[in-house]
This record gives C-alpha cells, structure tokens and sequence, in this order.
C-alpha cells in the first residue's frame, strides 16, 4: 500500500490535479493525522489547519484542505467515534449524519431563543430517547430543568456554563442521572452538541406546556 492510500479520503481528494506526491509532503500530511488523533480534545478540530499552513504544496491545496476541516462531517472528525458510542450507531451511520448539518434548512426551531436542532435516527440501544444534534447561539440560555431519565451530552463545538459553575467544553461527554437538574448558558461562540435524552421536565410551567406542544 502507498504512503498515498494511507491518507484520509477528504485529503486524497484535495490533491486532484495537484504534483503532490513528493515524500516529504505526503510525510508531513501523515503526521498531521497522526497528531490530530493524539491532540487535546478542544484543540484537535484546529490543529489540522494550523498546521498544514507550514506546508508548501500549493494554495490550491490548502483551501481545500482548510474548507473540508472547517465543514461537517470532518470538522468534527475527532469526535466520531464518540458520537457513535452515543447515538448507537456504526461509525459511518454518524458521519453521515454531521454531514447533515451543512444544510441550513435541516435545522429546526427548538422553540427557545437561540435555540435549534436536528434529529437524528439514532441506534436501537437509544431508540426510546430523544436523540438529537442541538445549536446554540451564543450568549444563549437554557432553562432549569429536570432530568426524568438519563441524559448524556457530547460537545461538539463552543461551550457553556452551567449553573454550578462548570464548563462544558469541546470534546467531552457528560452525563446526568434521573432526578437531577441543571440550567446553563452558552459561551461567546456557537454551542453545538450531540444529546441522547431519556426525559426531562421544565420546572416552568408554561415552558412545560411548550415542550409537550412541541414533542420535547
């Protein structure tokens, strides 16, 4: 197998048309990768640019490398494994899923301000849950609220702050039993995660009201 074959499909791809099979940069490229899985979660999704701005194989290259990183699904390469842990799914079910999420018009209104979601057709293990990718504008809030079930939440981007003081950050994976309850608020950036929700209650009732119209 070629040093070529070993790279990440998105990358071939960027090196259509392009003189690029000189050693020394298909070697940087392999570390590159090599570096992104072993990165800090929250730094992993933009090391990948940073990094390949030392190289030198052409400015063709690079913007198309620098777009598929900054776009779904690759953007959120780092977390595949983990979002499919979470929905129940095969690897490739997952990525296909976040490629959804380039689509403005997959987003839905979740019926609080700053507030929107997509659902996902999640795995049978979490087929009783509300499975779903959540955004979150920043600066956003989202109500207190009761947990009924579990409820495990996977960071995608940007971060929040719940009302205990702790930050939420890209990358990692959180969990709330049944019977607890939490609110929290949204970082300066857009806030999205991957949510599997056994149950939850509003502690207000007119918000309790909008859930139930709105199928939460």
């Amino acid at each position: 197998m070629t040093e070529r074959a070993l790279l990440p499909q998105f990358i071939r791809e960027a090196f259509e048309d392009e003189k690029a099979d000189e050693p020394a940069v298909l070697g940087a490229l392999l570390s590159l990768e090599g570096a992104l899985q072993e990165a800090p979660l929250q730094e992993a999704a933009v090391q990948p640019v940073a990094a390949l701005n030392e190289l030198t194989p052409g400015p063709g290259v690079l913007g198309r490398l620098e777009r598929a990183l900054s776009e779904p699904p690759q953007r959120y390469a780092p977390f595949f494994a983990r979002a499919a842990e979470l929905f129940d799914l095969p690897e490739s079910a997952v990525i296909a899923q976040l490629a959804r999420l380039k689509d403005p018009s997959v987003w839905s209104f979740a019926g609080l301000p700053g507030v929107a979601r997509v659902r996902v057709e999640a795995g049978p293990g979490v087929r009783e849950a509300e499975t779903l990718f959540v955004r979150f504008n920043p600066g956003a809030r989202f109500p207190l609220h009761r947990h009924v079930g579990l409820e495990r939440v996977l960071v995608l981007e940007g971060s929040y702050e719940d009302n205990t003081g702790v930050l939420h950050r890209a990358g990692e994976l959180r969990e709330w039993p049944s019977d607890t309850e939490h609110s929290f608020r949204v970082g300066d950036e857009t806030c999205i995660f991957a949510s599997v929700v056994f149950g939850r209650r509003f502690s207000s009732w007119p918000l309790r009201a909008l859930a139930s119209v709105l199928g939460h």
